[in-house]
């Protein structure tokens, strides 16, 4: 090949560098967009300014500052038997007897009973950052056995968006049904809602800008929606996000200062007892908060294991297989039976 096809052939390849690399930052423009577009049409009128100032908070650009290298700790990453991740929230369901959240209709019950406590789109610690970005203008109806069934009675609905968080909403207008779908879906039981807000604070105080949550409550009718454009949003018998304890932090804007930290924040709550976390690599930390305080003991966890195997959240890439912790009593043995046969093996082959 002589020089001018090398340097014909060399221009060819670093435009196409080029082109991808572009292309794949207006993608993530693009999803960053549809991600919290929701969430700016359920807000007050009376907040608007307020949430606009939040969102460039979070998504503005970090420059040089805190440009540190991300270190997920061990409590962030899978289990060596990664379906524990998963029974220790099936565990804490049937600890308590928790219901899962069907569809909207039952999501509006269950806020109206006081069993769920819903949001403001933006506080001085945090800001709702793509929640409910999945919810669309269609009538509503129930879920039952995998399936959209018409809805004949929406008394407990129509009540509901009469005076729904200081706001009416009118059920034959798309537009309304979108918001008032957003708005139910930023809702949390109350002690997730002491977890995100104690979370958010430290975050807050720390960093001067307020938190991006971009996940909280998901019915299991809007799981099945969103699961068509996010592997994360697990189909197992009763999902974790489906009972109110779930909320997700959107990490993509932080430095790896900001990260490090928050990530050293959820590490001790795990520690304490309190949460189960994980970092997924689609751009979020999964945080469950145990009801009580207490995680479930490994018995019960152990024994929701079958429940818990459907499809897993997939941990942060920057995870190492020997940084991975055992927690549970199978994986031990497991291991200790693996080096026992090693053993075995290894007088077997000397005697040969």
């Amino acid at each position: 090949m002589n020089r001018t096809a090398r340097i014909l052939l060399l221009l060819i390849i670093t435009i196409g560098a080029v082109t991808v690399g572009a292309w794949r930052v207006v993608r993530f423009k693009e999803r960053g967009a549809i991600n919290y577009v929701s969430n700016a049409a359920s807000v007050p009128v009376n907040y608007t300014e307020l949430w606009a100032r939040a969102v460039e908070r979070v998504t503005e650009d970090r420059g040089a500052m805190g440009g540190a290298a991300i270190e997920t700790p061990s409590q962030l990453r899978h289990y060596n038997d990664r379906h524990w991740f998963l029974a220790s929230q099936v565990a804490e369901v049937k600890k308590f007897n928790l219901p899962s959240c069907q569809d909207y209709v039952e999501l509006a019950a269950m806020i109206e009973r006081g069993e769920l406590v819903t949001l403001p789109s933006v506080t001085d610690t945090y800001v709702l950052f793509g929640v409910g970005a999945r919810a669309d203008d269609s009538a509503f109806n129930r879920y039952q056995d995998g399936n959209n069934v018409d809805l004949y009675d929406d008394k407990s609905l129509q009540k509901l968006a009469q005076n729904f968080v200081g706001r009416s909403f009118n059920l034959a207008d798309p537009n309304d049904r979108k918001v008032f779908k957003v708005s139910m879906l930023s809702s949390l039981r109350p002690e997730a809602v002491k977890v995100l807000e104690e979370i958010a604070k430290v975050y807050s105080s720390q960093f001067g800008r307020p938190l991006p949550v971009s996940s909280l409550i998901r019915p299991e009718q809007y799981q099945h929606v969103l699961r068509r454009v996010n592997r994360y949003a697990v189909l197992i018998e009763t999902p974790p996000h489906t009972t109110g304890l779930a909320f997700d932090i959107d990490y993509r804007y932080m430095s790896g200062a900001e990260q490090n930290f928050l990530m050293a924040e959820l590490a001790r709550l795990k520690d304490a007892g309190r949460i189960e976390v994980i970092r997924e690599r689609g751009a979020n930390y999964h945080v469950f908060a145990f009801l009580d305080g207490q995680r479930p003991p490994d018995e019960l966890i152990a024994a929701s294991l079958e429940e818990a195997g459907g499809h897993l959240p997939e941990e942060s890439p920057t995870a190492t297989p020997e940084s991975k912790v055992i927690h549970n009593s199978r994986a031990a043995k497991k291991t200790k039976a693996s080096a026992t046969h090693k053993r075995q093996n290894s007088k077997t082959r000397k005697r040969r």
